[in-house]
């Protein structure tokens, strides 16, 4: 009798996790399942996988990459002049997960001629294990390139149920936006019709910041010194720059050390400067919120990088100044006054 019960559960209980695992896989919140046909549903996708397998999937369909948080999504990478540059943006993107994407990349012989990478303060201290259970974030399964079982246990754990939750969300989501899958495919940005915000409570608005020193600058450093030697070795020409944060933003960044992240820096690496106090940073009509810059700001930082164009009043205050290990005291001295005035 009691086999006969087990049988009659096991009939029961297969069909039952065989329907759930199918309707999360169609589901599919994240869009995992979906790399090569994303899905506006109202739930941000997990781009840095999605991205990495359009990329190694298309090999030959750009020649640079930028990579940063979603800080640098609003970078139009179609107004670099003489590249064909993806943007490989994703939320609380970092160092050391760019490295091992680049990696990944160059084991596959996809070896571009200009990397960007752009650094804020989420990047500088955002510990990487914090991603490993986002389902967000998780970052791509570098392993995978010589153990395919990697691809499995990555999806494996997608078959979630906690993603059920999402359901409401995209039952009422109004999606499907033709121009935001266009845009992820042809350049990887966020798409630059995104419509103006027009009700910002500026006096009340939410500051993201990271979890400060979870990671430590010490590893950060060391993850960046990796990629510009990974760069050195494959002859890649790295450009790095700081994004422009919000007055908003930034100045808890240099209450927890971001300076001080600055100067180290500048120890390791030569880089364009866009942080700081100055007139891009403490004007709201340049940002979407208190974390994200606007399209106009990337052309700018655009303009200093590739095009030696630059306000010179703006650069007196160090937005576009290009820091080298000779003139970083100079800078850090500029910071501080900031600060202090």
């Amino acid at each position: 009798m009691k086999k006969f019960f087990i049988k009659i559960f096991i009939m029961f209980l297969l069909p039952f996790v065989f329907i759930i695992v199918s309707y999360i896989h169609f589901l599919d919140v994240y869009n995992v399942f979906h790399y090569k046909n994303v899905r506006d549903n109202g739930i941000e996708p997990n781009k840095n996988y999605i991205k990495m397998r359009y990329i190694l999937d298309n090999p030959a369909y750009f020649d640079s990459f930028l990579f940063g948080s979603s800080r640098v999504a609003f970078i139009n990478v179609a107004n670099i002049p003489g590249l064909h540059c993806y943007n490989m943006t994703y939320s609380v993107g970092i160092p050391r997960e760019h490295r091992e994407n680049l990696e990944v990349m160059i084991k596959k012989n996809i070896i571009p001629a200009v990397v960007l990478m752009g650094i804020d303060d989420v990047g500088c201290y955002t510990d990487p294990k914090t991603h490993h259970n986002d389902l967000l974030r998780m970052p791509y399964p570098t392993e995978a390139i010589h153990d395919y079982t990697a691809y499995i246990k990555f999806l494996i754990k997608y078959i979630n149920p906690d993603v059920l939750r999402s359901i409401p969300v995209i039952i009422s989501h109004k999606g499907n936006n033709l121009a935001y899958r266009k845009q992820f495919y042809e350049n990887g940005g966020v798409s630059i019709e995104l419509p103006e915000q027009t009700n910002v409570d500026w006096e009340n608005i939410f500051v993201y910041g990271p979890p400060f020193h979870e990671y430590g600058i010490d590893n950060v450093i060391a993850d960046i010194q990796s990629i510009i030697d990974l760069c050195h070795r494959n002859n890649i020409k790295l450009i790095l720059f700081t994004n422009p944060l919000h007055i908003l933003t930034y100045q808890p960044a240099i209450r927890n050390g971001y300076i001080d992240f600055l100067s180290r820096l500048s120890g390791i690496t030569n880089y364009y400067n866009f942080s700081g106090i100055n007139d891009i940073t403490v004007n709201n009509d340049n940002y979407h919120e208190a974390s994200h810059y606007k399209v106009k700001v990337g052309d700018l930082i655009i303009d200093v990088i590739f095009n030696d164009k630059i306000d010179q009043k703006l650069l007196s205050q160090g937005f576009g100044y290009y820091v080298t290990n000779e003139n970083k005291n100079e800078f850090i001295d500029l910071l501080l006054n900031q600060r202090n005035p």
